[in-house]
């Protein structure tokens, strides 16, 4: 090869290599942004992986549990399952609907239409809005107590009269009164709480209470005189009858023996106290005393008895030791005697009565000191307990007015006595003067709490002359109330005086007598005692199986925050966003408020709220993976290919300087020739 093709050649090598080595850079730094790309693509997936949304667990009108993404309209949704929550700008109002607002000022509009709210009456036009905003729900206060079981066959008509209270009536106006009018109805619920909560009521029932505190003292009084007179009787020893009880209840009691000391004992305290029974009330109780002081010792254990068993005939009887009474047709067996050892059983025809079939057999039975002793305590411990409601109060009452001026030794108690029974009658008066405008003598002073006495009179008589319950009343009351109208019988212009306290001082005021308020709620209360009381709720009149009390709650709290920390209307678009809301409530461009169990509205944190939860999004990590699959796919192509970029140009390098390193060689070999010719 001539020199000069030889370094024609080498520049070109030296030219390839150049380029070789500028490609293998240019590769090496796409291969760099290979290695950002993909930290880039890795930092997009996993911000996908750590994005979450917030999400509201609730429930629908149907009470099935579900999980939305919190918006304003999930989280405010109503369902009487739901906790009430609010959102609250910095404002602090309340942010609501646009169904709701128009709702809300639609109320008002209707309740400032209200003809009966006088002008100035803020706390009547809020309630009849509130009225109203409740009805714009489909919610009505009313009952279905008539519709069930047809406990009353009532018309529309007559349940109206029950459910007044939230009746409004109107009256067109007439040629004799031109301004139409609006008035309330009363009815029966309405009137019945009116009553209960009346001045009449309450002085009737304070009037009351004196009268049973004073007849409770009074009893009291009159039962620690005649417990006083029964305790100290004493029998012809001297010994006291709580003495006698004390002995009869100690160790050993009555026996055999003294069973007769005790019984005489009893005897002579009894003659002394039944003098002073109420003859009217105490029969059946002076009866069993009787019986009990005229038993013998041998009635004391029951006698065992059974049908004669046919064992033979009346002198078999008879031989064997029986006592036969033919006039009762009893076989009696002295208690030493053993029937079975003497008669036993034998069949046959025998006929011991003619008939054979109207004699007893008895069988005495051994009466022990056990049986003595029980039967003394039972006789002692029944006239204890019976006594007392059995004596005439009356008669001590009488007796205690002579002891009260000194002729007895026990005066205390008997001034107690007569002041308990001054203290009662005064009571008694002034209940009776409220009943009937006038007082009816202590004859009737028992009955005065005895509503059914006062309205229907006595019961009915019977064929014997006897009251009989089972008859029902007369109807004949002995008194007209005050209830009544001069026109009917009653008292007008009658006053009570009542005693009280008055900014800690004791007063007496003067009340008119009216006992209407009482004839009502005691008519009410009767009816509802008969056929239950009522129900008066809020209805949903669009859903009436529905939790109406729920619903109405829930729309009160709405109305009533609304009313007091004022509203702002939020548009359709952002309250069912769910991305404004969970940027407003990170931001904290709003707040949330909770309904408590008071009904209170107050403020709660949203990230500590148990029915607002983070969810990761599903949709954005799947969306994400496809995208860093496919660019991390794309990136290792590239790389692949770049290697194998690299590596031709490397073989082709190395190609190029073995080519190289040989020219050079040749090159450098004949320019040594040449110069030694040219030194030859």
């Amino acid at each position: 090869m001539g020199l000069a093709a030889s370094q024609a050649r080498l520049l070109s090598i030296t030219s390839r290599m150049a380029d070789n080595e500028l490609r293998s850079q240019l590769i090496n730094n796409a291969k760099m942004r290979l290695t950002t790309e993909s930290s880039r693509v890795s930092d997009e997936y996993i911000a996908a992986l750590n994005k979450t949304q917030l999400m509201m667990s609730n429930y629908n009108l149907k009470g099935e549990k579900q999980y939305q993404d919190l918006t304003f309209n999930s989280l405010t949704a109503y369902s009487p399952q739901n906790n009430q929550y609010g959102l609250v700008n910095k404002s602090g109002e309340l942010l609501v609907s646009e169904l709701d607002t128009a709702r809300f000022q639609e109320a008002f509009k209707k309740a400032s239409e209200d003809k009966e709210i006088e002008e100035g009456d803020t706390e009547g036009l809020n309630a009849k809005a509130l009225e109203e905003f409740l009805k714009s729900y489909g919610l009505e206060k009313t009952t279905t107590y008539f519709e069930q079981d047809q406990v009353y066959a009532f018309d529309k008509d007559m349940q109206r009269i029950w459910e007044g209270d939230m009746v409004y009536e109107y009256i067109p106006a007439t040629e004799q009164n031109p301004t139409p009018e609006v008035i309330r109805v009363s009815g029966l619920h309405y009137g019945y709480e009116k009553s209960k909560t009346s001045v009449e009521y309450g002085v009737y029932e304070a009037l009351l209470a004196d009268y049973q505190t004073a007849d409770k003292a009074y009893t009291a009084a009159v039962q620690d005189y005649m417990k006083d007179f029964v305790y100290e009787t004493t029998d012809n020893s001297g010994k006291k009858y709580q003495d006698i009880y004390k002995e009869l209840i100690g160790a050993g009691g009555a026996t055999v023996d003294n069973y007769q000391q005790y019984q005489n004992s009893m005897k002579e305290i009894w003659d002394k106290v039944k003098g002073k029974l109420d003859e009217e009330n105490s029969k059946v109780f002076a009866a069993q005393m009787e019986d009990y002081l005229n038993m013998k010792a041998n009635q004391i254990v029951n006698e065992e008895t059974s049908p004669a068993p046919n064992r033979g005939s009346l002198q078999d009887y008879i031989d064997a030791g029986a006592i036969v009474d033919q006039i009762n047709h009893t076989i009696t067996w002295p208690k030493d005697k053993d029937p079975e050892e003497l008669l036993p059983t034998k069949e046959g025809n025998a006929d011991l009565t003619g008939d054979g079939s109207e004699w007893t057999e008895i069988v005495q039975v051994e009466t022990t000191d056990d049986d003595v002793a029980n039967a003394m305590k039972q006789m002692y411990q029944y006239f204890q307990s019976g006594i007392f409601g059995a004596l005439d109060r009356d008669k001590f009452v009488d007796e205690a007015k002579g002891d009260a001026n000194g002729d007895e030794e026990n005066p205390n108690s008997a001034q107690i006595l007569i002041n308990a029974q001054k203290d009662y009658f005064e009571a008694a008066g002034k209940l009776s003067q409220f009943i009937y405008g006038q007082d009816v003598g202590a004859k009737y002073y028992d009955k005065l709490d005895d509503m059914e006495w006062i309205l229907y009179g006595d019961y009915k008589k019977n064929e014997k002359g006897e009251e009989d319950p089972s008859l029902g009343r007369t109807n004949a009351p002995y008194f007209p109330t005050t209830a009544l109208d001069a026109s009917e019988g009653g008292v007008e212009g009658a006053y009570v005086e009542v005693d009280g306290k008055e900014n800690g001082q004791n007063v007496t005021k003067e009340y008119y007598c009216n006992f209407q308020a009482v004839i009502d709620v005691y008519l009410c209360e009767k009816m509802m005692d008969e056929f239950g009381t009522p129900k008066y709720t809020w209805v949903d009149v669009n859903d009436p199986d529905s939790d109406g009390e729920a619903k109405a709650k829930w729309y009160t709290n709405l109305f009533e925050r609304m009313l007091e920390g004022g509203y702002k209307t939020i548009e359709k678009g952002l309250a069912s966003s769910q991305e404004w809301l969970q940027f407003a409530l990170e931001s904290s461009l709003v707040s949330m408020e909770q309904v408590n169990g008071d009904g209170e509205w107050v403020s709660t944190m949203y990230s500590n709220c148990s029915d607002i939860t983070e969810s990761t999004v599903d949709v954005d990590i799947t969306k994400a993976e496809a995208e860093y699959n496919k660019a991390m796919n794309k990136i290792q192509a590239k790389d692949k290919r770049y290697d194998i970029e690299l590596k031709n140009i490397d073989t082709e390098h190395n190609s190029l300087q073995t080519e190289y390193d040989s020219i050079k060689s040749v090159m450098d070999k004949n320019v040594e020739r040449n110069f030694k010719m040219f030194e030859a």
